[in-house]
């Protein structure tokens, strides 16, 4: 039920019309991008801001299966459009991401 209500789809449709082999692959997305940790990782940005010295993903379990793959949350900014449009703007190509 949690997948159809993420992908935004009545249960009958998701039985009907989803293949079991997509809905395997959304299954394995959701265990290694568990639902909410985005937000969950917008706060620990925000604890560590106002001097919380813990990594985020022992506040948040939901962070430990991020932390798991091989991207940072850094690494998939360097690669996003708003990046590109970051150093573009005056004074972007001195971003320093390191």
């Amino acid at each position: 039920m949690e997948v159809a209500y993420h992908l935004h789809m009545p249960l009958y449709q998701l039985y009907a019309e989803m293949p079991y082999d997509e809905l395997a692959m959304w299954f394995a997305y959701f265990e290694r991008r568990p639902i909410g940790w985005r937000d969950d990782l917008r706060t620990a940005y925000l604890l560590s801001s106002n001097g919380d010295k813990r990594k985020p993903d022992a506040i948040f379990p939901s962070l430990q299966a991020v932390s798991k793959t091989n991207r940072t949350p850094i690494e998939s900014l360097k690669t996003s459009y708003l990046f590109h449009k970051m150093l573009g703007a005056i004074g972007g190509d001195k971003l320093d991401l390191s």
